[in-house]
């Protein structure tokens, strides 16, 4: 079935890795064959038909892993990080696959910390590729951009040979391209209003959706949720017979400090009592650290085990990139990817705690498709200073309406098309005691991030 899992394939050339990446860009905008729209409605039961056609092609990598689904609104990739590394700790070989990218393509598919190299990627694509356009006869058409990634990303799972997958869910849960796994823990983190138009417009129509992937008599973990999310994942577990593990409820977790270093910790889980140090800034970040010491610990129970100190360790060891970042100090520069109302608000929450009294310069940019006026009214009151400009993507809010929202919340706002001249313009009004803030959308803060952190060394730690 390929390489091994000692050996890769041969080094790929530049050109051969750039052939990979234009054509798993082909798949975003391909027409796929023509039927009548009422019969195929962008979210569907067909998308689960298509993902499990392709992946037979394949050969059902799905049914030979291990695997953990992580769904939720907020803190999904830094849950998976941290189980990821607490698995890693305990020496087992583990693979996660997270979405979307910031910079780079291959951050979506890791297998023991790493990146997957190009010459694994493009091996990859020559793989997939031939099933990929085979599944154009299908009645639901060719797989998309992130149904190919998945595929691949089980596929590359399988010849590496990982002792377990931990994986992102995309939207929702139910109808989600992961959701064809048996997941030995079935995780779900604080669920709020994102993606609306496809999961429906309350809380309860959104859990329900993201209570999909629990499955008949599974092992579930749940962070605290409001009533009305909180109380569908509790009667989906009910019915399905699954064991449900609330944070909150079944495990506790104390915060004894919060700093620019990070999140100190108690969590009183199933069977121990853990002390935790992790390097992410922000109180949230403690909640996500529970939640994977509950699966943590229910994974022991299938053969997986990680004792405290692996705990201690893997959570020692996350990081996270542009989730409410500390790049830089003097001035304390922080990114952060704060798309939706819930992510945001953290954002909001930890400057306030942690740098709140400080002259604040933001840089921020949005896509239409998102509630950018609720993620405006969170974080521009904080401002003195607005640089709005737009992201590098088809969706992307024209800097001036961005800037007409903002104004809305303070008055000093300076809308700039071109996102690195953005950046630099902010960088200018900021003070060496000021804080600046790049938010907002991936595609943004993904590139912000690169630039800033060529131009001045990322901060250290303080112990």
């Amino acid at each position: 079935m390929g390489w091994s899992a000692v050996s890769s394939p041969p080094r790929a050339s530049g050109a051969a890795y750039d052939a990979a990446l234009r054509y798993i860009d082909s798949l975003i905008t391909a027409e796929r064959p023509p039927v009548r729209p009422e019969e195929r409605p962008a979210y569907h039961e067909g998308k689960l038909e298509r993902m499990r056609h392709l992946l037979h092609l394949l050969g059902d990598p799905h049914t030979q892993l291990r695997s953990v689904l992580v769904a939720g609104t907020k803190g999904k990739g830094s849950t998976v990080s941290m189980i990821a590394e607490i698995l890693r700790a305990a020496r087992w070989r583990v693979g996660w696959t997270v979405k979307p990218h910031l910079v780079d393509y291959r951050e979506r598919i890791r297998v023991g910390g790493q990146v997957i190299p190009r010459a694994d990627l493009v091996a990859l694509v020559d793989a997939v590729r031939p099933a990929v356009e085979a599944a154009r006869a299908h009645p639901w058409g060719r797989p998309t951009y992130v149904e190919t990634t998945v595929a691949m990303a089980f596929l590359y799972f399988v010849r590496r040979r990982v002792d377990v997958a931990i994986v992102e869910v995309g939207i929702g849960g139910r109808l989600d391209a992961t959701n064809v796994l048996a997941p030995l823990v079935s995780v779900i983190t604080p669920i709020s209003y994102d993606h609306m138009e496809l999961l429906g417009s309350t809380l309860a129509q959104i859990a329900r959706e993201k209570a999909g992937i629990i499955r008949p008599g599974g092992r579930v973990v749940s962070a605290p949720q409001v009533e009305e999310a909180g109380s569908v994942i509790a009667e989906t577990c009910a019915a399905r017979g699954a064991r449900l593990t609330l944070v909150g409820r079944d495990v506790a977790v104390r915060v004894r400090d919060s700093s620019l270093d990070g999140v100190r910790a108690e969590i009183s889980g199933l069977r121990g009592r853990y002390e935790v140090q992790v390097p992410l800034l922000g109180r949230h970040q403690a909640t996500n650290a529970a939640v994977a010491v509950a699966v943590a610990e229910l994974l022991g129970e299938r053969g997986l085990a990680a004792g405290e100190e692996a705990v201690r360790r893997g959570l020692a060891a996350v990081r996270w990139p542009a989730r409410v970042e500390l790049i830089g100090v003097r001035p304390y520069i922080l990114v952060d990817v704060g798309h939706n109302p819930a992510s945001m608000q953290a954002l909001r929450d930890t400057v306030q705690e942690l740098l709140g009294g400080r002259r604040l310069v933001l840089v921020f940019g949005m896509l239409a498709t998102k509630d950018y006026r609720s993620v405006t009214s969170l974080i521009a009151p904080l401002a003195d200073v607005v640089v709005t400009t737009a992201p590098d993507n088809a969706h992307a809010l024209p800097a001036g309406a961005l800037a007409d929202e903002a104004r809305r919340y303070t008055r000093h706002v300076i809308p700039i098309e071109d996102r690195r001249a953005a950046v630099a313009r902010a960088l200018e009004l900021t003070g060496p005691e000021d804080v600046l803030v790049v938010t907002g959308s991936f595609y943004l803060v993904g590139e912000a991030r690169e630039w800033l952190a060529r131009r001045r060394r990322p901060a250290v730690a303080r112990r």
